[in-house]
């Protein structure tokens, strides 16, 4: 059965990853340093395994209905924040970008950070082996591991980051709970934080402003697109997951058990 209750601290987690990666881009966008880029592409793997986690603990087993709703749920604002990076910078758009093809990971983007969701994509039609990894001993995930690190090597390296995924799904089973990340700080960081993490490249590289504005200023759209364009998609992401299945279906699931 799908877990129901909402794991408070993964979302506390989830916005101070996301407050890491834009301070990482917010020095460099002012210094040109690159010192957090180390801890800031950590924060990007954990941020895969959260999402191998989350969604092992939500699976109802429903496929079709799954992969709609993360499209429906992740590709709004994505789309709008790239194409807002395009009109900004003034680079012709790619197609390529715009469907998560995997070739677009290779290409110069006006959106960094709109690489890791190319990646997020492309991972989401192998859920269901994640979970059925995750529902078995731990030889069994680093036997997992281990098969795509070799398919990384030998066939396709972007196969690397199924690391993540297999390990946050088998992460799952475990209860992860510290309340200094579910204070009120920690949690409202959680909720921009997609937002954030998408918006904030555009604001801060191309608009030509001091970074005393630009930073706030990317915090401000956060804001505005959690409350618009990002709770339309959770709304509609919902809908689709959370469907009633059909009269006889569900007559004959209850016949079932």
């Amino acid at each position: 059965m799908a877990g129901t209750n909402r794991d408070r601290t993964l979302d506390g987690i989830r916005g101070c990853l996301a407050l890491l990666v834009f301070t990482h881009h917010s020095v460099q966008a002012a210094t040109g340093s690159l010192v957090l880029l180390k801890p800031a592409t950590l924060a990007v793997f954990v941020f895969f395994m959260l999402s191998g986690c989350v969604l092992t603990r939500a699976w109802d087993g429903r496929y079709p209905r799954f992969l709609a709703g993360r499209i429906v749920r992740l590709w709004p604002v994505y789309a709008l924040c790239l194409a807002v990076g395009y009109l900004l910078s003034g680079t012709p758009p790619s197609l390529a970008q715009f469907a998560w093809c995997a070739g677009a990971l290779d290409k110069p983007i006006v959106d960094i950070p709109a690489w890791s969701l190319v990646v997020e994509a492309w991972a989401m039609p192998f859920m269901p082996l994640f979970v059925w990894v995750s529902r078995r001993s731990l030889p069994w995930l680093l036997a997992a591991l281990a098969a795509t690190l070799l398919c990384a090597i030998s066939l396709y390296p972007l196969a690397l980051y199924g690391v993540f995924f297999f390990a946050g799904a088998w992460v799952s089973r475990f209860s992860i709970r510290w309340s200094p990340l579910e204070a009120r700080l920690p949690q409202w960081l959680g909720r921009v934080s997609y937002p954030l993490y998408l918006c904030h490249w555009p604001i801060l590289f191309f608009l030509g402003l001091p970074i005393f504005v630009t930073v706030p200023l990317s915090l401000a759209v956060a804001v505005l697109l959690t409350a618009t364009v990002e709770a339309w998609s959770i709304r509609a992401s919902r809908a689709i997951r959370l469907q009633p299945l059909r009269p006889a279906m569900a007559e004959g699931a209850l016949q079932s058990g």
